[in-house]
């Protein structure tokens, strides 16, 4: 029976909650799930945090985690907790830090501190991150998952240092990783471990990046890879678990990226839709919400291919209503999704002025916030895909009057007109609410990012917090888990990326094919509110306008505000294109 255990019980049974026999030298509930037992000794785990301007970590404890300071903690194999790991992430992120650091390894707690924990869990989970950090605790110090995310958490820390040059260049940490790495797919046993996959993929996840800030097309060269080694995983062990988390991300992956290129699924991405290997693990609202965004990419790939092929015009009238019925089935799953959720899950509305500082920049004084960074991100992909679908009927109600190919008459329109009506009410809330999410990945910060922003009080974040005690809504779960201060750190690290998936999708929506029916339907300034946030999360990204310019410092005459956003929004998406988001 899950409890808080005995005093004297074990540091790693206290800390999964449950109750120990107190076995020495291992208590026998370690010895049977496989866990690193801690030990009968009170010790308490401090946080990261920084010290003064110097950007260095320091902790309180001299504590060594195993050999090497990283033999932690592996899943549990547990009939009953088969969905989840046994100690959540935050604990081992406090494990993590139960060393004391050395400036070489400042980056690495940083990046899975503020990037693979914080706001992080196994009920709101895609797969990759939540898997990161016990994985790499089991790693030696040069493995290929070790040097992987020691590239990529470099690369990420150069940029809050403000490093102009982070993610632009090759780096030799990136070289390294690469090296061993090969050396590791070479191996056999190497190969069937999902550590080798997870190292594959935290290269993925700097080739994103990277693409981003060179503002280029992201290569698929290492998410292909980690499908083929997926193959060589143990299926039936602990490592199948794993490997079951990390299909459904790739599979998250894979619909992002067909909705983005507005292509169908790949075979590969069919073969793990509801596939047995995938069920070992329980359903998130987040891979069921992937599941509908399947329907949702099939529905938009043959939409395209129609309207820039052209079909006969004896056909078009029966393709047209056939989009329009399974638009309408696919919507009704998707609310039925949102009916689903946790209750938590909900955004809280607040108001400028009242539940909020005036100085967050709001649509129509409205800010909704969210237990975290991803569960609002998730949130936005829905808005998006209910975006796509009343998209698409309002195309086909148009039927395509401006396309010479379909040969109807300019202002005809095939269906009720209610249906029109109702398709632009669905856009104008689905942009509203995406718009209302922004003050909450954002508050009020306008400058590039630096590590000062951590401490810095003069940043507000909109947030459950923000309501005075006496009138706090409060909800089971509302703060994931998160204290006031993890809660700050995560959204001043995540929210800027989060924002700039939904801003960038929205203009590329305005102006790619048809998306000036939907730039017709949105509020006066609107469009314009959505171009300022989204230059606003360049500069804090630290994104270029252009290769080799600053978005700060491009005054250019001859490019306008507007058409500097677009180009920006535009390049943006083909780094994207293997991220997760709308």
């Amino acid at each position: 029976m899950v409890n808080r255990g005995r005093s004297r019980g074990c540091v790693t049974c206290k800390q999964r909650r449950f109750k120990c026999d107190e076995a020495k030298p291992e208590c026998r509930a370690c010895q049977r799930l496989e866990l690193s037992c801690g030990g009968y000794n009170s010790l308490e785990y401090p946080k990261i945090m920084f010290k003064d301007q110097n950007h260095k970590f320091c902790n309180k404890t001299n504590q060594v985690v195993g050999s090497h300071g990283r033999d932690v903690l592996k899943p549990a194999t547990s009939p009953s907790r088969s969905s989840k790991y046994d100690v959540q992430d935050r604990e081992v992120a406090r494990v993590l830090t139960s060393r004391r650091l050395s400036e070489p390894d400042t980056a690495v707690p940083f990046f899975l501190s503020h990037y693979a924990s914080m706001g992080r869990d196994m009920g709101s989970t895609r797969g990759f991150f939540e898997l990161l950090i016990p994985a790499y605790l089991s790693q030696g110090e040069e493995s290929a998952l070790s040097l992987a995310v020691s590239a990529l958490a470099s690369e990420i820390l150069s940029m809050w240092r403000q490093d102009s040059s982070s993610f632009r260049s090759p780096r030799k940490s990136y070289s390294r990783a690469i090296t061993r790495l090969r050396i590791a797919t070479q191996d056999p046993i190497e190969r069937g471990k999902p550590a080798t996959v997870l190292a594959v993929l935290a290269l993925q996840t700097y080739e994103n990046a990277s693409a981003i800030y060179d503002l280029r097309r992201a290569s698929s060269m290492h998410h292909n890879g980690a499908s083929s080694l997926l193959l060589f995983v143990n299926p039936d062990d602990m490592d199948g678990m794993v490997r079951a988390y990390l299909r459904k991300f790739m599979l998250h992956t894979e619909v992002s990226t067909a909705i983005r290129q507005k292509k169908p699924l790949k075979n590969i991405a069919y073969s793990w839709l509801g596939s047995k290997d995938t069920m070992v693990v329980a359903e998130t609202p987040s891979s069921a919400l992937d599941a509908i965004g399947a329907s949702v990419a099939e529905l938009q790939a043959s939409y395209t291919q129609f309207v820039t092929q052209g079909g006969s015009t004896t056909s078009s009238e029966h393709t047209i209503n056939e989009w329009r019925v399974e638009a309408r089935r696919v919507d009704a799953e998707l609310l039925a999704w949102a009916e689903n959720v946790p209750a938590h899950w909900r955004p809280l509305r607040l108001k400028s002025g009242r539940d909020i500082d005036s100085s967050i920049p709001t649509y129509q004084s409205v800010c909704e916030v969210y237990p975290s960074c991803q569960i609002a991100s998730i949130w936005n992909l829905w808005r998006f895909q209910r975006l796509l679908l009343a998209k698409i009927i309002v195309g086909s109600l148009d039927a395509f009057s401006d396309l010479g190919h379909s040969g109807f008459a300019c202002g005809r329109f095939f269906g009720d007109p209610i249906d029109f009506a109702n398709c632009k009410q669905t856009l104008q809330e689905m942009v509203d609410s995406m718009c209302y999410s922004i003050p909450f990945h954002l508050g009020n910060r306008t400058t590039r990012s630096s590590l000062t922003d951590f401490t810095d009080p003069t940043i507000f974040l909109p947030s459950q917090y923000s309501l005075e005690d006496g009138t706090r809504l409060v909800r089971d779960g509302l703060n994931a888990g998160l204290s006031r201060e993890d809660h700050r750190r995560h959204v001043i690290a995540q929210g800027p990326w989060r924002a700039m998936h939904p801003l960038s999708r929205l203009l590329t929506l305005f102006s790619e094919d048809h998306g000036e029916v939907i730039a017709t339907i949105l509020r006066p300034g609107q469009k314009e509110w959505i171009r300022d946030q989204f230059l606003r999360v360049a500069t804090l990204l630290h994104l270029p306008s252009d290769p080799g310019n600053n978005i700060e410092t491009s005054k250019s005459p001859r490019m306008s505000t507007d058409a500097k956003a677009e180009y920006l929004a535009r390049e943006i998406r083909q780094g994207a294109i293997l991220m997760s988001g709308p």
